[in-house]
Formats: structure tokens, sequence, C-alpha cells
């Protein structure tokens, strides 16, 4: 990709030091928890209304300039939007047919937030079961009855929404060179990160050994960028990259900035947050995203006279 304009457009949209808070897990973990599962009993119901679509492009959410939202859900009369307001910190619903409502998500344990979620959506005609276990978490949790999690802390929940803003802004700048498929900013309700793909056109046969999840995720050649806020088990957080399937010698190439490293455990080069945060953090970031994409795609073989523009330079109108 063409860093020259990476560098001029990123002038643009550079953003102030204090607006790169830290995000240490053990001072937000309760929360953090409590809102993975909130996300999941909504992006399970996003999963239930809408058409299956490949690499499973249907279930994520999408950030928003307030938070978070699963939009446009096919119901029988429109659609219905719902939406985690990380301004006012209330889960609201918007239906087609302009009924609206919404509740408070502080003081809620996660079976209280199951239940008005369910009565919210049978008051808007809305009828959905799901599997109340959680998934892609190291124990399940039954979460139509868990009154375990129920913390709920609105500075870390704004915190932590704002930093993935301000990273999804980041990684849509990046992303738009490519003219080849792409997704879009994504929130992975699943595994509680942000990320992009991209993809070379060239489908695959799943591997054996992966479960559903994997066998749909993974059915085509991609590569990834993305931000994850840690768990109990790595409570660091980091950026992640990865080209799939990797390609030979990818873990031996440079990837800026010298911060990053390759994780044999992970399979994918890292790069701490907090080792970025106190010099140029939106710098930093794009330089993860360039040297990690084009390294793997280069040694994946990818097309990119193909995949990839110059897109044009905008001049500025005398208004």
């Amino acid at each position: 990709m063409n860093t020259q304009i990476l560098n001029t457009q990123y002038l643009l949209m550079k953003y102030r030091k204090d607006l790169w808070q830290p995000l240490h897990w053990n001072e937000w973990r309760d929360t953090a928890n409590t809102v993975h599962l909130f996300t999941q009993i909504i992006g399970k119901i996003r999963l239930a209304l809408m058409p299956m679509q490949a690499e499973w492009a249907q279930v994520p959410l999408t950030l928003t300039s307030s938070g978070i939202a699963s939009l446009s859900m096919p119901v029988h009369y429109g659609s219905v939007d719902i939406i985690f307001d990380f301004m006012k910190h209330e889960l609201l619903f918007n239906a087609s047919d302009a009924r609206s409502k919404s509740f408070p998500l502080k003081d809620k344990s996660v079976a209280g937030f199951y239940k008005e979620t369910i009565k919210t959506l049978d008051e808007l005609d809305v009828q959905v079961k799901i599997n109340p276990m959680s998934v892609e978490m190291k124990t399940a949790i039954k979460m139509d009855t868990d009154e375990e999690h129920k913390t709920y802390d609105e500075k870390a929940v704004r915190r932590w929404w704002h930093l993935q803003l301000i990273i999804g802004n980041i990684f849509n700048e990046f992303r738009s060179r490519f003219s080849g498929k792409v997704s879009p900013v994504n929130f992975f309700w699943g595994s509680f990160d942000l990320s992009i793909t991209f993809f070379s056109g060239k489908f695959l046969d799943p591997r054996p050994e992966f479960d559903l999840i994997y066998r749909v995720a993974m059915d085509a050649e991609q590569a990834t960028i993305g931000f994850w806020p840690g768990n109990d088990e790595s409570p660091e957080p980091i950026f992640f990259a990865y080209t799939y399937p990797k390609p030979d010698g990818y873990e031996k190439v440079k990837v800026m900035p010298v911060s990053a490293v390759w994780s044999n455990e992970k399979g994918e080069f890292i790069l701490p947050y907090e080792s970025i945060r106190e010099d140029d953090p939106g710098k930093s970031i794009l330089e993860f995203c360039e040297s990690s994409y084009n390294e793997g795609v280069r040694l994946a073989g990818w097309d990119l006279k193909l995949l990839e523009h110059k897109p044009p330079v905008a001049k500025p109108k005398n208004n």
C-alpha cells in the first residue's frame, strides 16, 4: 500500500494525545466481562435474525458515534435496531414502525439484561429464540441465569468504547486502498475484539479439525488486523495481525513498530497497546497495519495489481 498517501491522510486525522487512555485489564475486568456478555446476548439475537453470509459477515456489531449497534435486523414488519449507547449508558431499540424503547445498562446482572432484552423485543412484536450459553470464553456461562456478572463502571466502558472508535477510524483509513473484498470495521462479540479482514479472492477447503465457527470463518485466503482488550489469562491489550494460511517465513519478517513481535502460541504478530500509547499511537498503528499486511500478502503471492488501487486525491473546494 502507498505509504506516502497513508502518512498524508494520517496528518489530517491525528488525534489528541489525551484520547489514548490506559486500558489496564485488572482495573475494569469485572465491567469488561459483564459488557462482553451483554454484547453476546445482542450478537446472538443478530445471528438468529440475519440471513447467513460468507465468513459470518452478518454476525459482527458496528461502531457508532455513541456506542456499538446491531442495525437493520429483518423482522416481519420491516427491521429493528438494537444500540448500546455508551454516552447515555442505555440499550436502545428502534423499530421501523416508529416505535422505540430503552432501558439503562447500569445495575443490571447479565440475567436481568437478558430478560429485559427479550421482554422489550416481545413488546416490539419480535419473537426470537437464542441459545443462552456464551461462546468463545474459557468457561461457558448460561447468560439467562447469570447473576454473578453485574458490574458496570460507566467511565471504564466509555474509555474502552472511545478507544475502539478511534482505532476503528484508523482501520478504516488503512482499508480504503483495497479494491478487492474487504470487511468493514467489525466488532466481534464472541471474541470481544475489533478487526478488518482482506481477502485474496481464493477459496480454501476448511481444515477438518476446525469447529463450525472456524470452518465458516476460514474458508478463504485472508489477512486480518485487529485490536483486543485482553482477558484474565492474557491481560495486556494488543493489536494483532495474521495472514491465513500462514505463508512460509512470515514469522521471520520485519513488522513495525519495533515493539511488534511474532507469537508462536497465537500464530500471529502482536503489538502491545501500552508500548505505543505514549508516543504517536495513530502513526504506530498504521505502521503495524501496513507492514504486517504488506509482508503477509507478498509472501502469500496475492495479485496486488488486481486487489489494490490508488484513490483519487481530493481537492478542496472553495465554498
